[in-house]
């Protein structure tokens, strides 16, 4: 079947998950254990990978948990190994979440490089200890690794509280331990080793009709996201989204089955939806006061992020100095050339859904229907004049060009 925008999620998934497995394989030996522990779990690693086959091995190595932490890994490995420039060293640590942490005044001082140095040995320790979640239940028959310290404090991006470790394989769930316990992976298994107690392993909740996560939701603040309780019965109210995706449009009701594997509620004041490129699959939605039309909306908006993050995986699209050159009509402000391209990309999607449920009558009011679908159309064709003058300035990649035109070429029929 012809994609909606190119290329078929079989093509992009399989060119994502040859990348990982290269990925993998550079960051495994160039990651250098400083432990026990860490050489245990690297080891564990290595085991784990090198027995995938199949199914197992194309979820694992598309799946949000292998992309994030090979994020983690590549981005820990890289400031272990500074360039001797430290305006080199600053524009790398620039790319990534830890500005604030390396330059806590905005500026070069001499302690720059200890303070980066200090963050590369945490990130180290954090990728470390983050293996054993994320091969559990993979170790092969014949091997043992650890017992690895289990004591992660809460995440707020993973909507986790103290004491749970998330995992992925043979399903979805969560262990609960005590403090001080150790994980021992053995025998396509794990075990809980210190407190004298079985695993307390539970099951993680999806939403209606899918294998999509669905984890408790997170709170926003100025030191960043927590993890709250869960929402009562919002697995049944995205279900029902879900269901009217697939009612309206069954292609795209697939590609968010295939692209989205978790859906976090947030608490934002003023954010509808976001997702963050170093944890692909993961979409963060504002459910408050939203009516199905509006989270199938959500849902479909983010697997077109996720999407268009794959591609970015793939190959560079822009050339984007982060300059604000072209206005945004979705956000009313001037825009750097990438979230031009990020929404052109994603609202095209929008538009389409639209379009349908103008066509089989939705459940949205006709009129308001119509007004958003001419917003979305006008909006499209003025950002799409704006990425081909930046096409014409040199500022997209052929790759980025070459999406531009199907873009184009899309909304045109819309």
């Amino acid at each position: 079947m012809r994609p909606f925008l190119p290329p078929e999620t079989s093509t992009l998934k399989a060119a994502i998950v040859a990348r990982n497995a290269r990925r993998l394989r550079r960051a495994s030996e160039q990651l250098r254990p400083s432990t026990w522990a860490q050489r245990e779990a690297l080891a564990a690693l290595r085991a784990a990978s090198a027995r995938l086959r199949g199914a197992q091995r194309t979820e694992f190595l598309f799946g949000p948990d292998l992309r994030s932490w090979l994020s983690a890994a590549e981005e820990a490995i890289a400031l272990s190994h500074p360039p001797a420039s430290d305006l080199d060293l600053f524009d790398r640590i620039a790319r990534g979440a830890h500005l604030s942490e390396a330059v806590p005044r905005g500026r070069i001082d001499r302690m720059f490089r200890r303070r980066v140095a200090m963050l590369a040995r945490r990130l180290l320790s954090r990728v470390f200890a983050g293996i054993p979640g994320l091969v559990a239940f993979l170790t092969p028959p014949a091997a043992r690794f650890g017992p690895f310290p289990l004591d992660l404090g809460p995440d707020g991006e993973e909507a986790r509280l103290r004491s749970e470790v998330h995992l992925r394989f043979p399903i979805p769930s969560t262990l609960r331990h005590a403090e001080g316990a150790g994980l021992e992976l053995v025998k396509g298994g794990i075990r809980v080793v210190g407190t004298g107690r079985p695993a307390d392993l539970k099951l993680r909740e999806t939403i209606e009709g899918s294998g999509i996560v669905l984890t408790r939701r997170v709170l926003s603040s100025r030191r960043g996201l927590r993890p709250g309780p869960a929402v009562p019965g919002l697995s049944h109210r995205l279900g029902r989204a879900l269901d009217l995706l697939r009612q309206i449009w069954p292609e795209a009701h697939r590609e968010t089955l295939a692209h989205t594997r978790v859906v976090t509620p947030i608490v934002a004041p003023g954010t509808v939806s976001f997702s963050l490129p170093d944890r692909p699959g993961v979409s963060y939605i504002n459910v408050w006061r939203k009516s199905l039309v509006d989270l199938a909306d959500d849902l479909l908006h983010e697997t077109a992020h996720h999407r268009l993050h794959g591609l970015e995986e793939l190959a560079r699209l822009d050339r984007d100095d982060g300059e604000a050159r072209y206005h945004s009509p979705w956000r009313r402000s001037p825009r750097p050339l990438r979230g031009i391209l990020h929404a052109a990309y994603t609202f095209t999607y929008r538009a389409e859904l639209l379009s349908r449920m103008s066509r089989t009558g939705g459940p949205a009011p006709r009129a308001w229907t119509s007004k958003e679908l001419d917003f979305e159309r006008e909006a499209l064709r003025t950002s799409l004049r704006d990425l081909a003058d930046a096409e014409r300035k040199g500022l997209l990649t052929p790759a980025g060009a070459k999406l531009r035109r199907a873009i184009a070429s899309r909304a045109l029929r819309i």
